[in-house]
Formats: C-alpha cells, sequence, structure tokens
C-alpha cells in the first residue's frame, strides 16, 4: 500500500488512516514461519554476511534470559504441588534454552508427553519451521489441528546416516505419525495413536499481538541495520588490509633524489623498510597512511550500533557497553532492564500454566494420583518455593548476567542490589550496605584467586 505524506486539513490526508475496506482481510493461517537459519545463525555467529556482526547479537538475547530466572508453579493441593516439584526438578535446566529459542526465534512450541519407555515425563521442543499447518475453528478461532514436517538425518546399523521424513498431525484425540524417505531402512513405521493429555503442542510466543500464534524475534526490528554494520566493518577491515603505507616525495630530479638515497631505479624503494630518506634543499618526503577513510568508517560503524540499539527495544546495559551520551543515565536503564524482564516473564504466563497443567495431568494418569491441575497459578522470583538444586540454577544465570553488566562496566553496585531486589524481592537479605560490602569482598577473592604466587604472597 502506498501511502501519501499531503498533510492538509482533511482527514483523508492523514496518513495513519485509510478508507473503509469491504471485506476486511484478516489471516488465520499463522503461516509467516521463523527464518531459522539466519536467527540461529545470528545467535552463534555463523550466519555467513552477518559474521562481523555477530558479537552484537549474542548479548541482548542472552543477557535478559539470565535475570529472567525461572517460573515458579503453586498450587494449594498437596499432590498437585508435588508433582510440580518433580516437573520443576527435572526441566530447570531446559527452561533457560526455552527461553533464548524464544525471544531469538520470535515463536517455541513445546509437546509435553509421557513416555512409558523410561516412564518419565518429556517436553519434546519443536522449532517453529517445522510447525507447517496451524488449523483453526471458524466458529471458535480455536486451534484445533497442528501439523509439523522435519527432515531427520538418523543413524542406522553399520553406523551408516540416512535421511527421513516425519510429518505429525496432532488433534486433541490423536496423533498420526507418517514416515518418509529411508524409513524403511530405519525401520520407522507410520503410526496412529491416543492423544492421552488431549492437549497440542503448546506456543510460547515472544511480543506477538492479541491475536498472533506465532511470535516475533527480538531481531526483527534491527536484522537490516546489523547486515550494514557487518558490511561496514568489512569495508573498514578490507581498506586497511589492502592499503600499504605511501610515499610521497617532493624532488627536483628523480635519478638525483635516487642516487642520494642509494638506489638506481623507482622499483628498489623500500617504502616499510627504510628507516631514513634524504633530501636536499626544497626536496620533501612524507608518508601516507589511511587515516581518514578510517575515521569515516569508524564513525559510520558508531551511528549504526547507535541505531540498532535504539531500535531494538532492548535496554542499552544489555548490549555490554557503558551508558554514555545523554540518551539516559545509569539508573534509567536499570530500571528499563526491569521492566523489560518483567514483560519477558509476563509474556509466558499462559503458556507456562498451559505446559504445567498438562505435564501434571499427564503425571496423574501415569501415577494414578488425583490431582487439581485446573488450579496452578505461576509467579515469578519467589526462590523460596524452589529447591536447593532448582534454586542453584537460577543463581547461577543471575551471576551470568551480572558478571555481563560488571564487565561492561554498565552497572554500579549498588544498581545490582536494586536489580536483584526488584526481581527477587523475597530473597533479598541484606540492606545494600551489606550487599555492597558481601560484593566487594567476592571481587577481592577472585582477584587472589587468579593472581600469581609472588603477588598473592605479598598479601600476607
Amino acid at each position: 500500500m502506498q501511502i501519501s505524506f499531503t498533510w492538509g486539513r482533511k482527514n483523508s490526508a492523514n496518513p495513519t488512516k485509510q478508507q473503509r475496506r469491504t471485506p476486511n482481510s484478516r489471516d488465520w493461517t499463522d503461516s509467516l514461519q521463523v527464518n531459522h537459519d539466519l536467527t540461529y545463525g545470528l545467535y552463534h555467529n555463523s550466519y555467513p554476511g552477518m559474521k562481523l556482526a555477530g558479537a552484537l547479537a549474542f548479548s541482548p538475547i542472552a543477557v535478559p534470559v539470565w535475570f529472567m530466572g525461572l517460573p515458579i508453579p503453586k498450587s494449594e493441593d498437596e499432590i498437585t504441588q508435588l508433582l510440580l516439584d518433580e516437573i520443576m526438578e527435572r526441566f530447570a535446566t531446559q527452561m533457560e534454552q526455552m527461553h533464548i529459542e524464544c525471544h531469538r526465534d520470535g515463536t517455541l512450541w513445546v509437546w509435553p508427553f509421557f513416555s512409558a519407555t523410561d516412564g518419565k515425563i518429556h517436553w519434546e521442543i519443536i522449532p517453529d519451521g517445522s510447525v507447517t499447518d496451524i488449523i483453526r475453528s471458524i466458529e471458535t478461532g480455536v486451534i484445533i489441528k497442528i501439523v509439523t514436517n522435519e527432515q531427520l538425518t538418523v543413524t542406522v546399523d553399520d553406523n551408516k546416516t540416512v535421511v527421513v521424513n516425519r510429518k505429525r498431525v496432532f488433534t486433541r484425540e490423536k496423533i498420526t505419525e507418517t514416515w518418509g524417505g529411508a524409513s524403511i531402512a530405519a525401520n520407522l513405521k507410520s503410526s496412529t495413536k491416543r492423544n492421552v493429555g488431549g492437549d497440542l503442542p503448546i506456543p510460547f510466543p515472544n511480543n506477538s499481538d492479541a491475536n498472533e500464534t506465532r511470535g516475533h524475534s527480538d531481531y526483527e526490528r534491527i536484522v537490516y541495520d546489523l547486515k550494514d554494520y557487518n558490511d561496514i566493518d568489512l569495508m573498514q577491515s578490507t581498506t586497511l588490509a589492502k592499503f600499504n603505507t605511501k610515499l610521497a616525495v617532493t624532488m627536483k630530479g628523480a635519478k638525483d633524489w635516487l642516487a642520494n638515497n642509494g638506489y638506481t631505479s623507482i622499483s628498489e624503494v623500500d617504502v616499510a623498510g627504510s628507516d631514513m630518506f634524504l633530501n636536499v634543499p626544497d626536496e620533501k618526503t612524507e608518508l601516507l597512511f589511511p587515516t581518514n577513510a578510517h575515521e569515516a568508517y569508524e564513525s559510520a560503524l558508531k551511528r549504526k550500533f547507535r541505531k540498532i540499539v535504539e531500535g531494538s527495544g532492548i535496554p542499552e546495559i544489555c548490549w555490554g557497553v557503558k551508558v554514555e551520551g545523554n540518551l539516559a543515565s545509569a539508573e534509567e536503564q536499570m530500571g528499563l532492564l526491569v521492566q523489560f524482564v518483567k514483560d519477558k516473564r509476563n509474556q509466558k504466563i499462559k503458556s507456562y500454566t498451559r505446559l504445567f497443567t498438562a505435564s501434571v495431568k499427564l503425571l496423574s494418569v501415569a501415577t494414578m494420583q488425583a490431582s487439581k491441575a485446573a488450579d496452578i497459578k505461576i509467579t515469578w522470583g519467589a526462590l523460596d518455593e524452589l529447591s536447593a538444586k532448582t534454586k542453584a540454577e537460577v543463581f547461577k544465570l543471575f551471576a551470568d548476567g551480572a558478571a555481563a553488566l560488571i564487565n561492561g562496566a554498565a552497572c554500579t553496585k549498588s544498581q545490582l542490589y536494586k536489580l536483584w531486589d526488584s526481581l527477587y524481592p523475597s530473597m533479598t537479605e541484606e540492606n545494600q550496605e551489606e550487599f555492597e560490602i558481601a560484593l566487594s569482598g567476592m571481587a577481592k577473592h577472585k582477584q587472589f584467586k587468579d593472581a600469581d604466587y609472588d603477588m598473592a604472597r605479598d598479601e600476607f
């Protein structure tokens, strides 16, 4: 659609408005999938043509996840809470990766199922690119069927690898699995089985609109700027690599100047290896360096980086850099980070409620225990509700995030205390002064631990 920005008094001149359309178009197919090769390649710095921007793509995804921690499911029913504790113990580590893929790829699908083979519940991660069709009820708009199609490389006898194709159709009544490709060699047979829990794969959308099943990657607003950053950096590196030091000579005569400096021809002049050039009156020798070109590229990279940070919506301190300029103070940035993390948490409450409810239902059937899965509530930050093992996982994530901010000189000890107190208020036992003293003690301990023997000995 082309919009004409001709300002005037008429309503039709408003570029945010358009004429009424009948019928109105609405897409219920949810057909736009993530470009997994791009988002995965950016995060792991392996995508061709974007590798020089890969250093900018890791922190804005990982740092908020480290501060998010883990969801904490609660139930007033004792049996249900015991099952929830068992689930948390099993999947605490996996949930961190789920959050990363959700923010990176825009949408993550999780399929909970109980395996009679090992007697355990499993959460299968289904990449968004594998979900080919999302079927809705025309009457209610509710998803009634999900179709996945994926190509798998598997190992068969004699250590040979074959490629098989697996198509699955999920409904609330049954799951149909159809194998193709080299399925005979892999001894895989198509089948239909009952959907015991009656649940479909559960979507975890990131930054989705109200009527969207699929979300949006945190890279979506900045991917073109990341490409520009890569290309500018590449041009700068190419220019500096190819630009050799040049010799500019103002001389009376080439033969005399060459003879004075011990050369017989101009091809013998070694610019880089010469320590001295001799000039007679009115002659001048200068060396030319790529100073101006280097500065132009450097300025362009700084502008592009600033645009990437501003356009991403991700707080600046998550990028591992010190807050500078007049765009925002460090205090404001810390407040933005807290709000950003809380928003990410809130986006996942509905999906986690469905996932824990479905998991408890499956465990109840498998263990023949009567539970009340319908009353599960999801909270964040109440670490006292977690087991020691799961709590340690949360502490580790927060420590990784704090290290990223501290190494980038992006926050002070006071701001780090406020961040911890905002995200985990029930666990903040120390006051700010005690927190800062303990943090300084930890830093001194690390400095002592990493010091060489002679320096450590002098401390005593």
